[in-house]
């Protein structure tokens, strides 16, 4: 009998070793799985899609089967301005609808026009907005301008932003917060995983049409 006891104890002793997850865990790989499943899903046709009433402040991605083409001659990027969405057109074929945000109204909007792709460039800074960070790289001061006076021991350090896509002036397609209306200098901001898509499908030269 006493040996059964000490049996017992030592599967219990190692069951308590092993490692559950917490609940935190848990919850953050639930909203992970659920915004993974969200920004994969192409049920819908792209008119379903874009007759949906949430459309214009959606954060869902739309994909159609021109995305696994690839051909650089027949490749255009569309930003809708009053929507606040990007296209991708392969072959004159909508290979990807998605999120954007655009300049702020008055000084900073992004100006309408066809443009065409002068430079990418997979990590970029920029060389007008960004932060001041000292010696150890901590922000001291941020949202700043580069012609801004820094504060004593720091220095500007430019904003990232990720597959850089310039197409007017100092103005590019980028990976940034997307929020659903127009808050940026002027860049036209995208979600890290549409903007990638743009990036390999794109090239030197690629029409951008803002509208």
């Amino acid at each position: 009998m006493k040996n059964i006891l000490l049996i017992l104890l030592a599967v219990v002793c190692a069951s308590c070793t092993q490692q559950h997850p917490t609940i935190d865990q848990l919850i953050r790989t639930g909203e992970q799985m659920e915004t993974e499943s969200r920004n994969k899903r192409v049920a819908r046709t792209f008119e379903q899609f874009i007759a949906s009433p949430g459309y214009r402040t959606s954060r869902d991605i739309w994909r159609g089967a021109a995305i696994e083409q690839y051909n650089p001659r027949r490749t255009r990027v569309e930003i809708l301005l009053n929507q606040q969405r990007g296209r991708l057109y392969i072959n004159d074929c909508i290979a990807m609808d998605f999120p954007a945000c655009t300049g702020k109204d008055g000084k900073y909007e992004t100006p309408k026009g066809q443009f065409r792709i002068t430079e990418k460039k997979r990590e970029h800074h920029s060389s007008l907005y960004g932060s001041f960070v000292d010696a150890a790289g901590d922000v001291v001061k941020g949202g700043v301008c580069s012609t801004d006076t820094a504060p004593a021991g720091s220095h500007f350090e430019g904003t990232k932003l990720p597959y850089w896509m310039r197409f007017n002036g100092a103005i590019g397609m980028h990976t940034g917060h997307v929020y659903r209306e127009g808050v940026s200098h002027g860049c036209v901001r995208i979600p890290p995983e549409a903007c990638s898509i743009i990036f390999a499908k794109t090239t030197v030269g690629t029409p951008v049409i803002v509208k």
